[in-house]
């Protein structure tokens, strides 16, 4: 039966780990204080640590794959921290203007890319012109939003519940959905397929995953997220045994209540929840925890409004904040942006050199 060592890892690998932890760390503190610009150092680290410059001498290939899937957990956990903190009633009063802002993000990329059609660009065989299909695959590629750098960002500048962070966040959550559709484009014109379906179905996914969700949150799992509050916080009638079902259910919820972090459990749940349905009908997986987030900090505030009528602060972030933050910061979100290590910019060159001669 085959099985796996367990094998003690060399003090070589321990220093590389730890110093590379560590300079992730400090660095992005530094650059935020001075710069506003840690991220940029924490991608500049990946690259020196990783396979662009570094290759493989202070980490392996195998331990830079497992940084970048950590990495998409930070990102995942990113955007759901940015559904649990975005006010949900400013989001849906700026949604017009996140549409036009989300419009020009992507319009402006690919009318660019066609202005470089009548560009000459030089070649081995003479000077060439980009086709029409090789303008809008640059123009693609551009107009896609990084919604965990936007939510980074915004948080790193304490710009996540301003009107324009809102607007922002808006306009991003758009622009990743907007991409997928891209994506397909893409895909099925380079394949010299025209099916529409292929095409629409990341966006009819991504909404009706959204549209679902709405419904939902209201009508199933307030309920009976507003039961469990209420249970949670009634008192036991001491010394009145009933002998009846009421005594079962009474023992059943006292043992409820004794569970450790159940908010917590139950939150990450709804996010493993939402990301495993969007994976499966290929809707935006970060769309999916940007709405998770969403429906537990609505959950959250209903609870909380049920027991006070203006709850001080919001719970779900404080859920957040003593369950996710301190892993998410020092670990999760650093290696995300760090797992820029993973691209390997001379087969990248290559491919797109080959695929740019296909096109001309």
């Amino acid at each position: 039966m085959p099985f796996l060592p367990y094998e003690e890892p060399g003090i070589e690998v321990i220093l590389s780990l730890t110093s590379f932890i560590l300079l992730l760390n400090i660095t992005r503190y530094i650059l935020d204080r001075l710069l506003y610009c840690g991220i940029i150092g924490q991608i500049l680290i990946g690259i020196i640590w990783g396979l662009p410059v570094g290759g493989t001498s202070w980490l392996t290939e195998g331990y830079q794959e497992t940084i970048q899937a950590l990495g998409y957990l930070g990102l995942i956990g990113l955007v759901f921290e940015g559904g649990l903190s975005t006010d949900l009633k400013q989001l849906r009063k700026a949604a017009y203007i996140s549409i036009s802002v989300a419009t020009v993000g992507l319009l402006v990329p690919i009318a660019v890319s066609f202005l470089l059609l009548i560009l000459p660009f030089p070649s081995s065989s003479g000077t060439m012109y980009l086709t029409p299909l090789a303008a809008f695959s640059a123009g693609a590629s551009l107009c896609s939003t990084s919604l965990g750098t936007t939510f980074a960002i915004l948080s790193s500048a304490n710009m996540q519940h301003t009107r324009v962070g809102v607007i922002l966040v808006g306009a991003a959550m758009m622009d990743d959905v907007v991409g997928l559709v891209m994506v397909n484009i893409v895909t099925t014109l380079g394949s010299g397929g025209m099916g529409g379906w292929p095409i629409a179905r990341p966006i009819v996914a991504s909404f009706g995953l959204l549209l679902v969700s709405l419904g939902l949150g209201a009508y199933f799992l307030k309920p009976i997220w507003l039961y469990l509050v209420k249970c949670s916080q009634s008192e036991t009638v001491a010394n009145v045994p009933t002998g009846g079902k009421s005594d079962i259910k009474e023992t059943a919820f006292k043992q409820f209540r004794r569970i450790p972090g159940l908010g917590f459990l139950f939150s990450t749940l709804v996010l493993i929840a939402f990301v495993t349905i969007a994976s499966f009908i290929d809707a935006s997986v970060l769309f999916a925890a940007f709405i998770a987030g969403g429906i537990v900090n609505y959950l959250w505030d209903v609870g909380s409004r049920s027991i006070e009528e203006e709850p001080r602060s919001n719970p779900a972030q404080v859920m957040y904040e003593e369950y996710y933050k301190p892993i998410m910061d020092f670990i999760l979100v650093p290696f995300f942006f760090v797992s820029i290590f993973e691209l390997r910019f001379t087969s990248t060159i290559q491919y797109r050199v080959s695929k740019s001669r296909e096109y001309w």
